[in-house]
């Protein structure tokens, strides 16, 4: 049905990974995991420490954006902080801008939509933490569990994915009665 992307570095949030994979699969989606790493693998980070290692599915070099229906950006401050800067990685965050493809961002997920410009006058939502990198980007910050604008959609925490997962497909069903308004 859907196939979604999640990009992904060493130090990804493992709780909001495993959560999401469960769930898309759960819904039938298809997902990879993205990564610009050169190697099979990305750690994860379990909150104190590395967590399981996760095979990468794509690299980035050989992912094409027009093949998914979704991004997600996972939290995990180290991953988010390694992914931000690449220029790999901005291209390809770019182009689901460019598209109007749906972006879901957990916690710190955001911070490659600030670094490529995006976030100026949009409502988000992200770990508390970095509000003041939202506000400072010129983003209209807000502290809910979930935060829709545009095909934005933004969560605080692994603990607020439920509703995370559920909106995102609620809004993925939407946009396929819109192509497709006939199907049930």
């Amino acid at each position: 049905m859907f196939h979604l992307a999640i990009l992904v570095s060493d130090g990804f949030d493992e709780q909001a990974v495993k959560a999401s994979q469960s769930y898309f699969k759960k819904q039938g989606y298809s997902y990879e995991l993205v990564s610009p790493k050169k190697s099979e693998f990305a750690r994860s980070w379990s909150y104190k420490d590395w967590g399981a290692s996760y095979a990468i599915d794509r690299h980035i070099h050989e992912a094409d954006p027009t093949a998914y229906d979704a991004l997600i950006m996972p939290g995990g401050a180290l991953s988010i902080d390694n992914l931000r800067t690449d220029s790999d990685v901005q291209t390809f965050v770019q182009s689901f801008v460019c598209n109007n493809k749906l972006i879901g961002t957990l916690c710190h997920g955001v911070w490659p939509l600030l670094d490529i410009g995006y976030i100026r006058g949009k409502h988000i939502t992200s770990v508390r933490t970095i509000k003041v990198d939202i506000e400072n980007a010129g983003g209209i910050w807000e502290d809910e569990p979930v935060v829709v604008y545009g095909n934005l959609i933004s969560s605080r925490t692994s603990d607020d994915m439920p509703d995370f997962h559920r909106i995102l497909h609620e809004i993925l069903q939407s946009r396929l009665q819109v192509l497709r308004p006939n199907s049930s």
